[in-house]
């Protein structure tokens, strides 16, 4: 039946002019909704359904020219009809608004770590995996582990030694790279400040998912580097010899002169610059003990490399 036909039947019953068998099937109706079990809501939310359905169906029922009228006639059978049919549009309006609110969004409490310049952390996770945060790393781990096996990489490098689970994937978000394994060891460098991420892994399978990108899988002793300037994945073995900070050391393997001066400010605590030209565009090979003071670190730089260095407080210039 539609709502025109239905609402017309509606009014003769209010009116009391319907017919016999409409009288029946409205009252029939009231009878079966009046079994329902009752529907629980807070106070105030129900109120504002009631004040919501009624402020619309208010205008339809017509009151100052029909309802008056027939309460004169008939008032206490009338109004029962009315309060019946106003409750059960209300009864039903507020099964409508239960069961058609959204389920409540599962809330995921998150955990922040992190290291200074110059300090390096072992983190033990509840499921047994063991994060090592390099010096100058922020990360936020998801507390509950039982529900969720995901950690985000703020800024910095991480080695991971992930507890093997084939139900629940271990999954790291480090800007737009996401990487998940289900139990293996490798290690991220994502300082937000670097125009190159990697991943590179020493003991099982990795894979490395990046927008607009096919999803790359990584074994053992191979390594990944995203150029996010040029949006541009390289596969290469994997060089140890960069794991070895976990050792108390910084290598630079050919790192340009800005992965030098970022990597010298998140160990060293200090700003390393240049006016030339020529050795912004250079890159640089050391190896530095993270033991080493700031102006003994550049010093071994510009030392290999035969340049000078000037030093002021916070800053070395090299020249």
């Amino acid at each position: 039946m539609d709502s025109f036909k239905l609402k017309q039947i509606f009014q003769k019953y209010l009116e009391a002019k319907s017919t016999p068998g409409e009288e029946k099937s409205v009252d029939e109706w009231y009878r079966k909704t009046d079994t329902k079990p009752p529907v629980s809501l807070s106070g105030q939310t129900e109120q504002d359904i009631q004040d919501e359905i009624w402020w619309k169906i208010a205008p339809e029922l017509r009151n100052d020219q029909v309802l008056l009228p027939q309460l004169q006639r008939r008032p206490d059978y009338t109004w029962m009809k009315v309060a019946a049919s106003v409750l059960l549009v209300i009864t039903g309006g507020i099964l409508w608004y239960k069961n058609n609110q959204p389920l409540p969004k599962k809330v995921i409490a998150y955990s922040n770590i992190s290291t200074a310049a110059g300090e390096r952390k072992v983190v033990i996770l509840s499921d047994g995996s063991s994060l090592t945060l390099n010096s100058a790393s922020a990360i936020c781990i998801a507390t509950d582990f039982s529900s969720k096996r995901k950690v985000q990489i703020i800024d910095g490098e991480v080695y991971f030694d992930v507890k093997h689970d084939t139900k629940k994937p271990f999954i790291i978000q480090s800007g737009i790279m996401t990487t998940q394994v289900l139990g293996t060891s490798f290690n991220i460098r994502a300082y937000r400040e670097l125009s190159k991420f990697s991943v590179g892994v020493t003991s099982g399978k990795v894979g490395v998912m990046i927008p607009n990108q096919p999803t790359t899988m990584l074994i053992k002793g191979k390594q990944l580097v995203f150029n996010k300037r040029k949006n541009r994945i390289t596969l290469a073995a994997l060089d140890h010899h960069l794991l070895d900070w976990q050792k108390g050391s910084l290598i630079l393997n050919d790192a340009s002169f800005e992965e030098m001066a970022v990597l010298v400010r998140k160990n060293f605590n200090i700003s390393v610059s240049t006016t030339n030209q020529q050795i912004a565009k250079q890159h640089f090979t050391a190896t530095l003990s993270t033991a080493m003071t700031a102006g003994q670190a550049v010093e071994v730089i510009a030392a290999i490399h035969k340049k000078s260095i000037k030093k002021r407080r916070d800053t070395i210039e090299i020249y």
